[in-house]
């Protein structure tokens, strides 16, 4: 019986151990797998999500340009014989335009390199990219590339003489600002989008760098330290941004996971692109399917205290109905000693009783 008594326990006792571990894994695998599908969502939904977004944001950087380009074309066209017959009726022309188009500078160019603006003549056409000798369709340039201070600078050939003075060229300054409204270059309240213009050397036009967390002032400088996911490369960004190529990426940068979608603006050597913060979005969703989790541990706690519960109550139920057998085989063996000695009295008894009376 004892034999049996310990079985009973070792059973219990590896049952229990069974139903604990296959708990932990369980709980581990699902944690597990629940994180590789919160990770694989989020990729394939930011992918999505950023080719969409950048390929809005070029349109209206793009329709941005394409407006200005129209502007200046207009103000060309509707200059009289009057606004050309001297200097001052020229700058009296460009004050006018320039509050009519909202631009800090509306001015000319002469075949000597000398910048004709609505409050004087300069002579630092250097600062400027664009070549007036050259300009034969809108050219699109940045002046004060290396500062904060950037502006959007729109060229275009023209043929206009002022005072015998021959201007070859006639060019825009935008402040950068201006030239982004309406591209919403601000971050989500979270902060997992961000919004930024680079050039296709990698230099910010907005002045961040993905997002304000790069410590280079430079996105190619920032992105050749990243570590990147299987498919994707920083050679391949470097390709597409020499090439003018439309691509994205998805890498790791001071260890927060990045994706970042990147396309050309139309008529510039300019990049648009749209970053996201997987790992805010996956901490996000994580924290939901934690809470999910959580309760499934729960509710599996209480399984498992259930079954231990089960367990128990099987093991005492078995030692109570041995017992109860052992009381029963030990009353009943009892019992038979007792009708057997009974019945052997009877016998003896009744053998005395023939033997008095044959006397």
């Amino acid at each position: 019986m004892r034999f049996g008594k310990n079985i009973n326990i070792r059973i219990v006792i590896i049952g229990s151990i069974l139903v604990i571990l296959i708990f932990a894994f369980g709980t581990t695998w699902m944690n597990q797998g629940a994180r590789r599908d919160t990770e694989k969502a989020v990729r394939s939904v930011s992918s999505l999500y950023l080719d969409e977004l950048a390929g809005r944001r070029e349109q209206v950087v793009s329709s941005n340009i394409l407006g200005q380009i129209s502007e200046i074309q207009t103000a060309l066209d509707i200059m009289t014989e009057e606004d050309l017959s001297d200097f001052s009726h020229l700058q009296a022309y460009q004050h006018k335009m320039r509050k009519l188009f909202t631009v800090e500078k509306f001015a000319f160019v002469d075949t000597e390199g000398r910048i004709y603006t609505a409050d004087g003549i300069q002579d630092n056409i250097e600062d400027y990219s664009f070549d007036y000798h050259t300009v034969s369709e809108p050219e699109i340039s940045i002046l004060n590339l290396d500062t904060a201070n950037k502006k959007v600078v729109i060229a275009v050939p023209t043929d206009k003489s002022v005072e015998r003075t021959h201007l070859v060229a006639c060019f825009v300054e935008i402040a950068m600002e201006e030239m982004l409204a309406g591209v919403s270059m601000q971050s989500q309240e979270n902060g997992s989008t961000f919004c930024n213009i680079y050039t296709r050397d990698g230099i910010a036009l907005s002045n961040t760098v993905l997002g304000g967390l790069a410590v280079e002032d430079n996105l190619l400088e920032a992105l050749s330290g990243a570590i990147y996911e299987q498919g994707y490369s920083f050679d391949k960004i470097q390709q597409d941004f020499a090439e003018g190529n439309r691509g994205e990426a998805s890498f790791v940068y001071n260890g927060i996971r990045e994706t970042l979608s990147y396309i050309p603006v139309a008529g510039t050597d300019w990049f648009l692109t749209y970053l996201i913060r997987e790992s805010v979005i996956s901490d996000q969703i994580s924290t939901i399917t934690a809470g999910t989790i959580q309760r499934g541990v729960f509710q599996s706690l209480i399984s498992v205290l259930v079954l231990m519960t089960m367990f128990l109550f099987i093991f005492l139920q078995t030692r109570r109905n041995a017992r109860l057998r052992l009381e029963k085989e030990t009353s009943d063996a009892a019992n038979r000693v007792k009708q057997e000695e009974l019945e052997h009295r009877l016998e003896l008894q009744e053998k005395l009783l023939q033997e008095e009376r044959t006397r």
